[in-house]
Parts: C-alpha cells; sequence; structure tokens
C-alpha cells in the first residue's frame, strides 16, 4: 500500500436557495429606495446609499462549490466561494473512517442513533445525486460527513478501506 492514489471532487451546493433569494429581494429594494429616495426624499436616498454594499457582500458570497481532495489516506474538504476564494474546512484520515454508505443506508442508523454525532454537509443537497455519508472516529468524536463522491474517489477507498465502504 505504498503506491500514491488521488482523487478530486467538485460539488456545486445547491441547498441555500434561501439566501439565493434573499440576494435578490435585497438588491430590488436597494434598486428602489435608490429610485425613490432620488426623486422625491433624501433620507430614503441615504438609507438606499447605505443598502449597495450590503447588497454587493450578500451577492458577492452566494456561489459555493465544495472540494474533496483525496491523496493516499488523506481526505481533505474546502469550500470555494464565488469561484475564487478557497478555504479549507476539514481534514481526515482514511485510517479513522469507521463508515462509508449511501445516506438512506441502514449502515448509518447505529450511528445516527447516537446523540454525539455531529453532521457535516458538504453535499450539493440535491436528492437525486448519490449523496454518501462518511462517518469518521477523530479524535474520540464521531463526525459524519455528507459528500457526493465520483466513481474514482470511491475505487480509492474501497482499494484502502473495503471493510468500511458499503454500497447498499
Amino acid at each position: 500500500m505504498g503506491e500514491s492514489s488521488y482523487a478530486e471532487v467538485i460539488v456545486h451546493d445547491e441547498k441555500d436557495v434561501q439566501k439565493k433569494q434573499l440576494g435578490i429581494s435585497m438588491t430590488l429594494i436597494t434598486i428602489l429606495l435608490l429610485v425613490y429616495g432620488s426623486m422625491f426624499q433624501a433620507l430614503i436616498l441615504t438609507v438606499g446609499i447605505i443598502m449597495v454594499p450590503v447588497t454587493v457582500i450578500m451577492i458577492k458570497n452566494h456561489y459555493r462549490e465544495y472540494e474533496y481532495l483525496l491523496v493516499s489516506e488523506d481526505l481533505e474538504i474546502s469550500v470555494v466561494k464565488n469561484k475564487s476564494r478557497r478555504k479549507k474546512l476539514r481534514s481526515y484520515s482514511l485510517s479513522e473512517l469507521q463508515c462509508m454508505a449511501p445516506i438512506r443506508s441502514h449502515r448509518l442508523d447505529a450511528y445516527h442513533s447516537n446523540p454525539q454525532l455531529k453532521v457535516f454537509d458538504f453535499s450539493s443537497g440535491n436528492e437525486e445525486h448519490d449523496i454518501y455519508g462518511m462517518v469518521f472516529a477523530s479524535q474520540g468524536v464521531l463526525q459524519e460527513l455528507k459528500v457526493e463522491p465520483t466513481q474514482a474517489m470511491l475505487e480509492e477507498v474501497r482499494l484502502r478501506h473495503a471493510s468500511a465502504l458499503h454500497f447498499d
């Protein structure tokens, strides 16, 4: 097992529909405040001007992707915002992997009944995609990651930890 392996997955986050709708709403409100304030009242114009940077920040941070990078025994999960800013979120060693199965699998039920389990969702949130749960026992804490692995990533996990990977 001294050989190196590599798998990379990029998943667009589709869960945050409310944040996108809020950005659109704030844009419309800001435009209305600016137009109405410029025609009728300076106070409303001032509020509209203050809303411009707030709206820009809301719109700027709405596009998000998750990146899974599996190199040999290490899994690194990062978030990429607006296709420009990358931030490392979590790192795990596959030696700490307890179970990996489709999210609806009964193999994960025993872990879900544990009140100490922390769940992190790094999937697109689209129910039609193949979402897997990866349970890690990292530093005495059980953590479940919801991910959308590719076949290459599943194959790499199967080669190294076949007993932890389940397809049912």
